[in-house]
């Protein structure tokens, strides 16, 4: 008697993980990015998926110190 069958055999669609979350200030950020900015960050989500955090690039931490230090 064999111990698989068919449908173990089959194969599974692959389903790529959830993008990152975005930080709650995001709509704010990316108000202020520049056309080309912009187009870079929808190219980085495109091409990196899952992989892209938007809160660990330079153009988020750069952003978010400024408006830190404006508020102070």
């Amino acid at each position: 008697m064999p111990f698989f069958t068919m449908k173990s055999l089959e194969m599974k669609k692959y389903l790529p993980p959830k993008p990152a979350p975005l930080p709650a200030d995001f709509d704010e950020f990316f108000a202020t990015l520049t056309e080309k900015e912009k187009e870079l960050h929808q190219l980085a989500t495109e091409k990196l998926g899952s992989s892209y955090f938007i809160q660990w690039t330079h153009m988020y931490l750069e952003w978010s110190k400024a408006k830190a230090k404006a508020s102070t």
